[in-house]
């Protein structure tokens, strides 16, 4: 999920290129509808903090309280606060710094979906 498209369109065809399935976002509040309608199909969340609407702190929430279980990796490219930052320890699985790096994004994405 992300609201810039450019990022959005070149985090898709870097995971595609490596056979990953991707499902795209523009809003915390598409991302949630999409969640519930495929949670099924979905392994792994790759979510940008600053969002337009709710935002990604509370998409995050949101998804957590959906799916306790759910694996979300955070994207930005900005520093995180303290309080933000609990709750990203808490929820989130991983972190990835924007603009995305190849190696970095499929290293973070390959280690959260083997935790199993």
């Amino acid at each position: 999920m992300d609201d810039e498209e450019s990022l959005r369109g070149l985090g898709k065809k870097m995971l595609e290129r490596f056979g990953y399935t991707v499902l795209l976002a523009d809003r915390g509040e598409s991302a949630i509808e999409i969640y519930r309608e495929k949670r099924k199909a979905i392994s792994l969340v790759i979510l940008d903090l600053i969002m337009p609407g709710m935002g990604g702190t509370k998409c995050l929430e949101e998804l957590h309280s959906l799916d306790s279980e759910v694996k979300v990796v955070i994207a930005s490219g900005y520093s995180v606060n303290a309080s933000t930052r609990e709750t990203l320890d808490a929820v989130a699985k991983g972190f990835i710094s924007k603009p995305y790096e190849l190696r970095q994004m499929l290293k973070m994405v390959g280690e959260v979906l083997d935790q199993g």
